[in-house]
């Protein structure tokens, strides 16, 4: 029995592991996160993304926060932080999150997350666009 649960094993990866190279590369260049308090900075570059990738990129640095063990476990955002990361209304906002929405994001109780699961998607998402900024 033990070769057939080590050969499962090599299944196993760890969240922290899902996208720490691909996740790095994802968002540099478009957000910087404090070291001190896990804020997400935009860049220069960051503003020159479409609202939908903004969205993505702005909740992929929220779970990169987690990844480096910022302090906080907070992988969720409000209709009124994404609107304001995003420079749009919250109606336009929801609009976007709605169209995202299966897709790449999730609704919970306590605002919007990018699920795991879709980490590895949401980081091709974002970089299918990066060689025209």
């Amino acid at each position: 029995m033990e070769p057939k649960k080590n050969a499962l094993d090599s299944l196993l990866i760890s969240q922290e592991t899902i996208a720490t190279d691909t996740v790095a590369e994802a968002l540099r260049g478009l957000v910087s996160i404090v070291k001190e308090t896990g804020e997400v900075m935009p860049s220069a570059a960051f503003n020159k993304l479409d609202a939908n990738r903004k969205i993505l990129t702005y909740l992929l640095a929220l779970r990169a926060c987690v990844l480096l063990d910022l302090g906080h476990k907070r992988v969720t955002a409000s209709v009124e932080e994404i609107a304001d990361v995003v420079g749009v209304d919250g109606q336009r906002a929801r609009e976007y999150l709605s169209r995202l929405k299966g897709k790449f994001l999730q609704k919970t109780t306590d605002g919007w997350q990018l699920p795991a699961i879709r980490i590895p998607a949401v980081c091709e998402e974002i970089m299918s666009k990066r060689s025209n900024l």
